[in-house]
Parts: structure tokens; C-alpha cells; sequence
């Protein structure tokens, strides 16, 4: 099987998601938080996958996308500081 030439919109760019993992993981702590991101990278990686993304890029995407979500958490827990 060779790789695909297929690409998606950048994980890390669609605000509701990041946002949406972000308040979740906000909600846990722990394992609790751990077992949530391990869920929800699975589960988009076999999306992205199913789609036809090819694995390597699928892996970058949700790299991506963690860091996008740590952002916004950072962003978040700086903003509540600031207050």
C-alpha cells in the first residue's frame, strides 16, 4: 500500500475541537485526563486514517492538535490569572 496523497484541514486549526478536547481535559486530572487524550487521539487517528490519510501524516496531525489544545489551555489558565 503506498502513501496517500490525501490531506486533510489541519486538525490544530478547527477552534470547536481544540477548544472542546481543552475543557475536557480541563474537567480531569491525572490518569482520568490521561486515559481521555489516549481515547480521543485514537479515535481521530482511525478516522484520519479511514479517510485515507496516510499514517505518518495522521501521527503529525494529531501532534499537532495536542499542542493546540495545550495552548488553548494555557491561554485559558493565564487569562483566569490575569482576572
Amino acid at each position: 500500500m503506498c502513501d496517500s496523497n490525501i490531506t486533510a484541514f489541519p486538525l490544530h486549526r478547527r477552534r470547536k475541537l481544540v477548544q472542546g478536547i481543552a475543557r475536557v481535559l480541563e474537567s480531569k486530572n491525572g490518569e482520568d485526563a490521561n486515559a481521555f487524550w489516549r481515547s480521543t487521539a485514537k479515535t481521530i487517528l482511525i478516522q484520519l486514517s479511514e479517510s485515507g490519510i496516510a499514517p505518518g501524516l495522521a501521527k503529525q496531525e494529531v501532534g499537532a492538535l495536542l499542542h493546540a489544545v495545550l495552548g488553548d489551555m494555557a491561554t485559558r489558565s493565564a487569562a483566569k490569572l490575569a482576572e
